[in-house]
């Protein structure tokens, strides 16, 4: 196992320019591609240096490891068991709710973009195969035994997978290169889901029949069929959106280059766009209940209360 670096910080808060953000100031210039909350006190951010932070108070104070130094893309902890996913391969595990890290990794020619915890004992991750001619042949590899051992999904479903969303007990959704794809056995077999637009989707969330994509030149899409047909919503958004959260079935929160934020209600037909006053590209968004967190280039990480509201 490789080893790990372990520092504590203590996040001071101030700020910034934009309505009710606050910025949190952490010790690193990488980007910050992933935030993920297990719960409103328990959360994770994910580094494009390979850094894990870790808060236990709601983003108040954070710690931060070093478990690899490869580009971690993904994070995702249920429990004491949790795992992360990146650059060459990288996949590595935690049985002790992140304290240490297992390295677990593929083959350096994948490139790992997101990993689904479906229940305790199937984990789902997706990527590209860096050794294809196009070097975006998608990937998908599930574990049934706790992420003891992995097996390749043999089936083609799509290339430049984006993200993976699972719904427990049964449901995982992929996001590849304008296709989307869902399951209802716990990854074991896909259906394609309808898109028909153009730009490349690098982001969605689901809640049962409602979910919500983002992606290239203010992609916005919708599915109130569990994912089975998508519909693009016109939006005031040409910048790229990266991620999105849902708030509930209807309403959620994207975010995109600049430092732009949109929040959107009404099954995506209202939307409210704003810049959250650091002028750098936001990668994720987590939404808690008292808080939205969000993260970017040169360790860009913020937060604002819930809940937004229309004017």
């Amino acid at each position: 196992m490789r080893h790990i670096l372990l520092t504590s910080l203590v996040i001071l808060a101030g700020m910034v320019q934009g309505a009710d953000y606050v910025k949190i100031n952490v010790p690193t210039m990488a980007t910050i591609n992933k935030v993920y909350f297990m719960n409103d006190q328990l959360g994770w951010a994910a580094t494009s240096a390979g850094e894990v932070l870790n808060t236990f108070d709601g983003g108040k104070t954070w710690k931060s490891m070093t478990p690899t130094t490869r580009n971690v893309r993904d994070i995702e902890v249920q429990g004491r068991q949790g795992y992360i996913v990146g650059d060459q391969g990288l996949l590595m595990k935690t049985t002790n709710g992140g304290a240490s890290w297992q390295d677990l990794s593929l083959s350096i020619k994948y490139n790992l973009v997101g990993v689904g915890i479906v229940d305790d004992t199937t984990i789902i991750v997706c990527g590209t195969d860096q050794n294809s001619v196009s070097k975006t042949k998608g990937i998908v590899f599930d574990s049934r035994d706790g992420g003891k051992t992995w097996k390749k999904h043999e089936e083609q479903l799509g290339n430049g997978y984006t993200d993976i969303c699972t719904y427990p007990p049964r449901k995982v959704y992929l996001l590849a290169a304008r296709k989307a794809f869902h399951s209802i056995s716990c990854g074991t077999r896909y259906f394609p889901g309808q898109y028909e637009g153009s730009r490349l989707g690098l982001g969605f969330d689901l809640m049962d029949d409602w979910g919500f994509m983002v992606g290239y030149k203010g992609l916005f899409a919708r599915s109130i069929t569990h994912g089975r047909k998508w519909e693009e919503v016109p939006v005031e958004v040409t910048k790229n959106l990266y991620a999105v959260e849902l708030f509930d079935h209807y309403s959620g929160v994207a975010v995109g280059d600049d430092g732009l934020v949109m929040y959107f209600y009404d099954g995506g037909d209202r939307h409210v766009v704003e810049t959250c006053g650091v002028d750098m590209d936001l990668h994720t968004v987590a939404v808690t209940g008292q808080k939205i967190f969000f993260g970017g280039e040169k360790g860009t990480l913020l937060y604002k209360e819930r809940f937004p509201r229309i004017e």
